[in-house]
């Protein structure tokens, strides 16, 4: 989000959280300048702050002025620089890029950063790419099965609209929710107000 008027009319939604993306090479990429002016303005959901291989001094730049509740990692970070953030008492959602032969055992490192830090941090699965970002399109939901882990997460990667029956049948004990982007959008960065509004109405 990097559209004033955009973020304003989206904080009226029933959202638990909005993102600005910190990454350069995102086509929603909040550059310096429009983070002065995203800084103005009353954050009243939660905001998350998006990057990608990132410095943490760099992160941490950016967690006053945005008002920051949330720090996405959506890179190769390892569990050690999270582990960073989550000592100084930030919430982490870390992404992983979900295919068809993925392997849930490989986060056991992350999990086991969890229980030492209950609350605070969380996964969101999203569609693999060649690169980092949204590709758009969604992977196989019926892969969650396969996730025995005990840290909540968020669903990524091209929902929309005509998901609301697959989402309701979802019945796995750590999905948190949904993570909304390009199928909502009216161009890169500028939510679709009234779509959003009428999918969360049938979510319900």
């Amino acid at each position: 989000m990097r559209d004033i008027e955009n973020i304003n009319q989206l904080q009226e939604l029933d959202i638990d959280f909005m993102g600005i993306i910190r990454y350069p090479k995102s086509k929603r990429f909040v550059s310096d300048s429009q983070k002065e002016l995203v800084s103005q303005q009353t954050m009243n959901k939660g905001t998350v702050g998006v990057y990608v291989n990132e410095t943490l001094e760099n992160i941490l730049q950016d967690f006053i002025p945005l008002q920051l509740d949330v720090i996405q990692l959506h890179g190769d970070e390892n569990p050690a620089f999270a582990k960073a953030l989550l000592e100084i008492d930030i919430k982490v959602f870390k992404a992983f890029q979900i295919t068809e032969t993925f392997d849930f055992d490989s986060l056991k490192e992350w999990e086991k950063l969890a229980k030492q830090h209950v609350g605070k941090l969380f996964f969101l699965f999203d569609t693999a790419t060649p690169d980092y970002g949204g590709s758009g399109k969604k992977f196989n939901w019926e892969i969650l099965d396969s996730y025995n882990g005990e840290v909540p997460f968020l669903l990524s990667g091209g929902i929309s609209k005509e998901d609301v029956k697959a989402i309701k049948e979802i019945k796995h004990k750590m999905f948190l929710g949904v993570d909304l982007n390009s199928k909502f959008e009216s161009e890169p960065g500028v939510k679709n107000i009234l779509e959003i509004k009428n999918f969360i109405e049938k979510l319900r």
